[in-house]
């Protein structure tokens, strides 16, 4: 019963986003798909997994363990920490601490996770600056 709840739910979802997606209009893009492909093949492919879920559910779901739960919600909350942060502290330093933490939740070994954040966080921020000339915030601490 919870396959069915949850692909009804999503179907929804994906409905009124396949929908929102759609209005999307822009002038200036010469882009032949525009900007509401993206969306819109976002929003059918969650369609087509929450039907997937409402024809074939799994005949006896398991909930999630307690510890499962307080795992997911510390992963959202440090989501939101660092999208409320990330002007502030900048892109590389709050993402390396993301990365850290949630290596650190998944048991990840700690030299390798510090590694991979700031190996990570550098390169993203490289590319999105220099190659595809998306400035990422430096941090306003830094006067960026």
């Amino acid at each position: 019963m919870t396959d069915r709840i949850t692909g009804t739910l999503l179907l929804l979802l994906a409905i009124a986003y396949s929908v929102a997606g759609a209005g999307f209009e822009s002038d200036f893009i010469s882009d032949p798909l525009g900007p509401n492909a993206f969306p819109v093949m976002l929003g059918s492919a969650l369609g087509l997994f929450s039907l997937y879920l409402l024809f074939r559910p799994d005949p006896e779901p398991e909930w999630p363990s307690l510890k499962s739960w307080k795992r997911q919600g510390a992963a959202l909350a440090a989501l939101i920490i660092y999208g409320i942060v990330l002007e502030f502290i900048g892109f590389i330093i709050s993402s390396v601490v993301l990365v850290g933490f949630l290596s650190q939740m998944l048991g990840g070994n700690r030299r390798y996770m510090i590694g991979t954040g700031i190996g990570a966080s550098i390169v993203l921020y490289f590319l999105f600056n220099n190659v595809l000339g998306l400035p990422l915030p430096a941090g306003e601490i830094f006067g960026g």
